[in-house]
Parts: structure tokens; C-alpha cells; sequence
């Protein structure tokens, strides 16, 4: 467990926020395809924009709020995981 989290805090900050951008990029090309978490329609709801796209499945059963930690929440886990992945795959090339 010590291993997990042996890089400074903004590096994990600055995998989460990559992984965000990346979801957010993908949402807004599936556009109303993404039914469940749309980053795309959460982000524009917290800036005031309406888009003409139904809200997500997020939205609808936790609201604004919750669908928005819920998506901090996800892309925190898979930054952890991203920087592990690479991490490991360094490892795996310099051995």
C-alpha cells in the first residue's frame, strides 16, 4: 500500500484531470449516446449551459451535485490506475 502512493500529490491531480479531459472528449463525441455519466452535459450544466441533451443517468437519479462528485470520483480511480500502469510498464522495460 506504501507503493501506491509514492509520487507526489500532483501527479495523481494531474492524471485525474487527463483522465477527465479524456472522458469529457469521448462524451462529447458519443453526444446523448452516453447515457449512464456524461462528463459532457455535467460540465456544461455547471457552467450554465443548456445543450438540448437529455441529462444523464447521473443527473436524474443523484442531481448536479452528485453525478459531479461521482465523475471526480471515477477519474480519480482510473488517474491511480494510469500512473500505475505506467509506472509498471517502466518498470517492465528497464528490468
Amino acid at each position: 500500500m506504501k507503493e501506491l502512493f509514492n509520487y507526489p500529490l500532483t501527479v495523481y491531480i494531474a492524471a485525474s484531470i487527463a483522465c477527465i479531459a479524456i472522458m469529457i472528449i469521448v462524451d462529447y463525441h458519443l453526444g446523448s449516446e452516453a447515457e449512464h455519466l456524461n462528463a459532457w452535459v455535467i460540465v456544461n450544466r455547471l457552467f450554465g449551459f443548456e445543450l438540448g441533451i437529455p441529462d444523464s443517468l447521473a443527473i436524474r437519479k443523484f442531481g448536479l451535485f452528485g453525478a459531479t462528485l461521482i465523475m471526480l470520483g471515477v477519474n480519480t480511480a482510473f488517474g491511480l490506475v494510469l500512473i500505475n500502469l505506467l509506472k509498471y510498464t517502466i518498470r517492465l522495460f528497464h528490468s
